[in-house]
């Protein structure tokens, strides 16, 4: 990676790197010479012989930054390392186990913050909350648990400003025993406690049972670039049927629970693929999913009330004849193509078929 690591205004270059003397893979930091010329300035080895990932992070109030690498154990441990270089010298500021993990600034004061989520002996999570100093060492400034007997594990976390300006962290966990399914947590970080407290507009209660979902990619995320965090729900089965037979996908709303009014988007999601197309919210509650009988590798939504066709689904090769479908996107190496029933009109002005392909990988 290159980057200006202690702000002196030099680009730096940061190797990693392995060697048959070492049984884990080593990092390096290389500057130029008056020649131009690339030099190690100094190395360490690592925390296990396999990086999962390599990001670069400004934690101080400074022209530095930091080099986090997460790296992958062969039984399959995840252990996080930081790395800072000033002065010429190579320190490792951090080593430890974590599960996720995210750089963020969530309290607001401008650098950013490392959130790290664990998993506990009794298999709860613990989330914690890590700052550096002007020292250049990393303070714990909050930490907080979430029962075992609600998540096994954490699966993924993402942060981003909510309705009301604050800085807000989902945290999406592993349910039960056999932790296949999600729910997820919301949290913001309160100013004047200086703890990681849940969101006060929906309990905690309340949005474990609402996130319940048994998809175990589906996980939060920034959905539509708003900078907001949406999560995921399967809705209540009033309304809208699932009778494909030939095709796992499920009906889903994503929701900003940081809002009054928390419904943002309305579709179904493709298992297969792993992509979301959005619909008309106008349609929620009045849907029925089926296999085509017209149309190969197709599925209809159809009024449950009337049985009106309102859309036809398809995954086409590109040498199918396109005539009268709106191009969605190309996912699985076809195309993923979208036409409206006869006289279905769609009272939203915002909304756009050509626009609704969303992938989740």
């Amino acid at each position: 990676m290159l980057q200006d690591l202690d702000g002196d205004g030099q680009q730096d270059a940061a190797v990693l790197y392995t060697t048959a003397q070492t049984a884990n893979v080593c990092v390096a930091i290389l500057q130029r010479d008056d020649a131009g010329s690339w030099q190690v300035r100094q190395s360490v080895e690592g925390l296990a012989e396999t990086v999962e990932n390599v990001s670069l992070a400004q934690l101080q109030d400074t022209d530095s930054c930091q080099l986090v690498v997460g790296y992958t154990a062969a039984q399959n441990d995840h252990y996080l390392a930081v790395y800072s270089y000033q002065d010429g010298t190579l320190s490792t500021i951090l080593e430890q186990q974590y599960q996720q993990y995210l750089v963020e600034d969530i309290t607001g004061g401008g650098s950013q913050d490392l959130i790290l989520m664990s998993t506990q002996e009794d298999g709860g999570v613990q989330i914690e909350l890590l700052t550096v100093d002007k020292e250049g060492s990393f303070q714990q400034v909050a930490v907080m648990g979430l029962s075992a007997d609600r998540f096994s594990g954490c699966a993924s976390v993402a942060a981003g400003a909510g309705a009301d300006g604050r800085h807000y962290l989902v945290l999406d966990g592993w349910t039960g025993i056999s932790g296949n399914n999600l729910a997820s947590v919301l949290l913001r970080f309160d100013d004047e406690s200086q703890q990681m407290v849940p969101a006060s507009q929906i309990s905690s209660e309340e949005l474990y049972n609402a996130s319940l979902r048994n998809v175990p990619s589906l996980v939060s995320r920034d959905l539509d670039g708003d900078g907001t965090v949406e999560i995921p729900t399967q809705p209540d089965e009033a309304g809208l049927l699932n009778m494909s037979q030939s095709r796992r996908m499920d009906f889903i709303v994503w929701m900003d629970y940081t809002s009054p009014d928390p419904k943002k988007s309305f579709g179904l999601l493709d298992e297969e693929t792993n992509c979301y197309i959005e619909l008309p919210m106008e349609w929620e509650g009045n849907l029925m999913l089926t296999d085509s009988t017209d149309e190969e590798d197709a599925v209809e939504l159809r009024t449950v009330d009337e049985n009106k066709l309102v859309l036809t689904l398809r995954l086409a090769s590109s040498s199918e004849n396109a005539v009268g479908w709106t191009r969605l996107g190309v996912v699985a190496s076809r195309q993923m193509q979208a036409k409206l029933g006869p006289d279905v009109t769609i009272e939203d002005p915002d909304y756009r078929l050509s626009r609704s392909l969303y992938r989740l990988n």
